[in-house]
């Protein structure tokens, strides 16, 4: 009599797991742990083979399990020359690496560090937890892009209104475009609606040239090979390259050291870039998109931006007028800000007196200054409804000041401006102990923050 065969093992249709190892008897114990628990695991035996796997076209994995010494490339150059964001969740798995290394591999974008040989329970925690991280990144990116198309530009007013159709018309192009306006204005924003309009397939990728030294900024924006000077270990591609078939956009634009902008010039006209430590030019389909609060018409005449630059820059030339010019608009990003922050679900609510207030304020720090009240008054709510009352907006930021209390006639709009920021950058340093400090609490850039101090005569320890 015959037995029946027994019934085929199901195939796993979870989360595909890319393992990378040297090591056989690693694999095949991984893979049946993994397939065991719902995984779907995926096998590359070196760092060339987990590259043409993550490159490949079609459904990229979930998560990589990347084990850091291997012969050849090591995992750690591997991390080092994998675009950052990392285009996966990274755990690293490794039971001879040195502390050093695996504080590298976390600080070079790893989620978690798994030493060999791990217990089931330690590796599927680890696992699980990275893949819940990063759903909970693509769902806050999810938010962001959608708060970012040009129908998501928020604001009532004629100037959004216009700028919305501007975006539409312009975004198809590849043209350079120079986005301008005061600091908090939302220039960003307008960044992602362009590129999320624009229609290419690449990714957005921001650089922050007034958060970056600029000894380190080259670098970061061309990339660097192997031993092109002391600690670089391994290839790594610049923001620019990581930016091919996107958007590369340029925030505060002014602040780039002028040996810089030469060689962003020559990005610009040849579609190349020139690696430090490389001999060949690597072609590039980026487009630029730049930004900065300064006047950069008066910098070229002071001689700190390049007239060639500036021109080949300002194609399409966007202003973003400040909120104090548009106070239609301000009710709808206030309303904005709340779903986005406290929920779709908890209703805003204001008090007498309120939305006076919010109108009367000038919003010296403009949409990010108003989207930094809401988050504050979000964070004391408790479990009611968020409301806005003119206590609440006498708070840390005066905004239930009424002209009556301003002196008006007896200065002009800036010295307001400038008195209440004075004020503010000083609660700040002293509640901070330091301009990092301050910087921190007021959630600025650093450098901004101290040319700042310096431009109102703040003394500083």
């Amino acid at each position: 009599m015959e037995l029946p065969l027994p019934a085929p093992r199901p195939q796993a249709s979870g989360p595909r797991i890319l393992l990378v190892d040297d090591d056989p008897g690693v694999l095949k114990g991984l893979r049946g742990l993994l397939s065991d628990e719902g995984f779907s695991p995926v096998e590359a035996r070196s760092a060339a083979e987990a590259l043409r796997l993550l490159d490949a076209p079609g459904h990229p994995p979930a998560l990589m399990l990347l084990d850091l010494r291997m012969p050849g490339e090591t995992g750690l150059e591997l991390l080092a020359r994998l675009p950052k964001p990392l285009p996966v969740p990274v755990v690293v798995l490794s039971g001879e690496a040195s502390p050093a290394e695996a504080v590298q591999a976390l600080k070079l974008g790893a989620t978690d560090f798994v030493e060999k040989p791990p217990s089931p329970e330690r590796l599927l925690t680890a696992l699980r937890n990275a893949l819940a991280l990063s759903e909970l990144r693509e769902e806050q990116q999810r938010l962001q892009e959608e708060l970012a198309r040009p129908g998501h530009l928020v604001g009532d007013s004629a100037a959004m209104e216009s700028l919305r159709k501007l975006i539409a018309r312009v975004a198809p192009s590849d043209a350079a475009i120079l986005i301008t306006g005061e600091t908090g204005t939302g220039k960003e924003r307008v960044a992602r609606a362009l590129h999320l309009a624009s229609g290419r397939k690449g990714r957005l990728v921001a650089v922050n040239c007034a958060a970056i030294p600029s000894t380190l900024l080259e670098s970061e924006l061309f990339g660097h090979e192997r031993g092109a000077f002391s600690g670089a270990t391994a290839r790594r591609l610049g923001r620019i390259e990581q930016a091919h078939g996107g958007t590369l956009f340029l925030d505060e634009l002014g602040d780039m050291p002028l040996e810089l902008q030469a060689k962003l010039l020559r990005v610009l006209e040849t579609k190349e870039v020139e690696r430090l430590g490389g001999g060949l030019p690597v072609p590039v389909n980026v487009r630029i998109l730049a930004a900065t609060h300064r006047d950069l018409a008066r910098a070229v005449q002071e001689g700190r931006f390049r007239q060639d630059l500036y021109f080949r820059l300002n194609v399409l030339p966007l202003t973003l007028p400040p909120l104090r010019e548009r106070p239609e608009d301000i009710l709808p990003l206030a309303r904005a800000f709340a779903a986005e922050l406290a929920g779709p679900h908890v209703p805003l609510v204001l008090a007498p007196g309120a939305e006076q207030a919010l109108r009367a304020w000038p919003w010296p720090g403009n949409v990010r200054e108003l989207r930094n009240f809401i988050e504050r008054q979000n964070l004391l709510r408790g479990e009611g409804p968020l409301t806005l009352s003119p206590e609440s907006l006498a708070g840390p930021t005066p905004l239930a000041a009424t002209p009556s209390h301003l002196m008006l006639g007896q200065k002009s709009y800036r010295e307001h401006v400038d008195d209440f920021e004075r004020t503010l950058i000083k609660a700040a340093l002293e509640e901070g102990g330091s301009v990092a400090g301050a910087a921190r609490l007021l959630q600025v850039d650093r450098g901004n923050l101290y040319r700042r101090v310096k431009a109102l005569g703040i003394p500083v320890a």
